[in-house]
């Protein structure tokens, strides 16, 4: 066995924040992706209420409307990854 110098790698942040409705995980979402910096997209499946908090952070917004299948996430995901954005926030996956 060998120890070996700790190196800093880049790797992507993947956090889940839950809580009952109103506990203020959108706002905290998007406080939080201000904070890791870059350009911001929020799929929103709230019927546009992330847009509400369009003052706490810039970001462009997706309003996914039902049927709300796996596929349908995947589709966004791929479409938010293609469009250059740094961080994508999911509300809700619920």
């Amino acid at each position: 066995m060998k120890f070996e110098k700790a190196m800093r790698k880049k790797a992507k942040l993947r956090l889940a924040l839950t809580g009952p409705s109103g506990s203020g995980k959108t706002y905290s979402a998007l406080l939080v992706a201000k904070g890791i910096g870059g350009r911001i997209a929020v799929l929103d499946t709230e019927k546009g209420s992330a847009s509400l908090y369009s003052d706490v952070a810039d970001f462009d917004v997706l309003e996914l409307e039902p049927p709300f299948a796996p596929e349908r996430f995947i589709e966004a995901i791929i479409a938010a990854e293609q469009a250059g954005y740094d961080t994508l926030v999911l509300d809700s996956i619920t």
